[in-house]
Parts: C-alpha cells; sequence; structure tokens
C-alpha cells in the first residue's frame, strides 16, 4: 500500500512538472494587455477573449477562498486539543501530522512559483497594482484543492454516515465553486487552473503516502 501510494505521487509529481514546463515554453505568446508573455498562447488567449474580468466572481471567489482556509484552523486546534488532553506526542493522530506536513508543502509550492519559478502573470493588470502578478498555478485553486481535498478525505473520520455525507458533498462544492469562480472570473489563463489542479492532486497524493509512513511509525 506504502509503496503504491509513494509510486503513484511520484508519478503525479513528474506529471505536474512536465505540464509546468510545457506551459512556460510550448506556444508562448505575446500578450499586449501586460506586456508579458504566456504558453499555449492558442488555448490561453480565446479564452480570456471570451470570458474577461468578471468583477462578481473576482470578489466571490476571494471570499470562498477565505472560507477555504477554515479546515486548517480546524485541524490546528484538533492538534493542539489532542496533544493537551492525550499528554504524548505519539498519542496525537498520525494524520494530523501528515496534515501539518501538506500545509507546509502547500505554502513552499506557493511560494517557489510566486517568487522563484514564475511561469507566467496574470491576463490582466488588477487595480492597484503597476504590473500583472504571477498567476500560475492559481493560488485558490491550489490552496481549494489541497485543504479541502484533504478534509474531504478526513470526513471518512465521521462515525455517522449522514454527517460524513453531508460535509463531504458540502467540502466538496465549495471546492468547485472556488475552481469554478477563479477560472470564469477572467484573473487566470485556463493553464494557470490546470496547473492548481494537477499541483493540488501532487500535495494530496503526498499526504496520502506521509499518512500512511506516520501511522506506521508512531504504531511501531
Amino acid at each position: 500500500m506504502k509503496r503504491n501510494k509513494m509510486l503513484s505521487s511520484s508519478a503525479m509529481t513528474i506529471l505536474a512538472v512536465v505540464f509546468t514546463i510545457l506551459v512556460k515554453t510550448v506556444d508562448v505568446g505575446y500578450v499586449a494587455n501586460t506586456g508579458s508573455a504566456v504558453g499555449f498562447y492558442s488555448v490561453n488567449m480565446p479564452f480570456i477573449e471570451k470570458f474577461s474580468f468578471n468583477a462578481t466572481l473576482f470578489s466571490l471567489t476571494q471570499v470562498l477562498g477565505l472560507v477555504a482556509l477554515l479546515p486548517v484552523i480546524f485541524f490546528a486546534f484538533l492538534g493542539l486539543y489532542e496533544l493537551s488532553t492525550r499528554k504524548s506526542l505519539k498519542k496525537v493522530d498520525p494524520d494530523l501530522y501528515a496534515m501539518a506536513l501538506l500545509y507546509v508543502l502547500m505554502a513552499a509550492v506557493y511560494i517557489f512559483f510566486d517568487k522563484v519559478y514564475v511561469v507566467n502573470l496574470r491576463p490582466i493588470i488588477m487595480e492597484g497594482e503597476s504590473v500583472a502578478a504571477s498567476s500560475f498555478p492559481s493560488t485558490h485553486t491550489l490552496l481549494s484543492i489541497t485543504i479541502l481535498g484533504s478534509a474531504i478525505m478526513e470526513c471518512g473520520r465521521i462515525k455517522s454516515k449522514g454527517g460524513r455525507v453531508t460535509l463531504s458533498l458540502l467540502l466538496a462544492l465549495l471546492l468547485l465553486a472556488v475552481v469554478a469562480g477563479r477560472l470564469f472570473s477572467g484573473v487566470h489563463w485556463p493553464t494557470d487552473i490546470i496547473g492548481g489542479v494537477l499541483w493540488g492532486e501532487v500535495l494530496l497524493l503526498w499526504f496520502q503516502y506521509f499518512s500512511l509512513l506516520f501511522s506506521e511509525k508512531i504504531k511501531g
């Protein structure tokens, strides 16, 4: 099981890396609106021309993005609660350690693409900015896939089937709303959204792997 998780995680990581390189190098075209360039130009530009900036969707996804951060707070408090009541690091749920590592890796991916390796810039320059901001992968997509996706996985621990299904459905709907809203708000290229999904899936697969690893270490 653990070996299969590691293999699938590695394969998804390679896929995400290859896609990122392709976005950076294939069919690169000039974007007059921002004075920058974007890969897969023949796909990205027609989409943005059809779905221009939508202030309502943009504002909505900003709010939904904040809501999507709530599981981070919940699991942080859950970890502190378990530590305070069980009085031992070894008695804290292994998944909470994996969750903490997941959030650290998510932050690292965000910083890497925002500061170190900028793939492309937004299709528009937002109000109050002098230049277009880095937009690959879509931060809202990355965060919602990673945070809400891992929260959905943890819903399996809820004993009540009704509660488990209801919460999973609500989290899934929130995830879809953030991703779809970001796609059609006109502040991201389609490849930004795909990149966010791919890198989010990479993180989720590694989360599953480390959950198994930490569980074995603690129980062992």
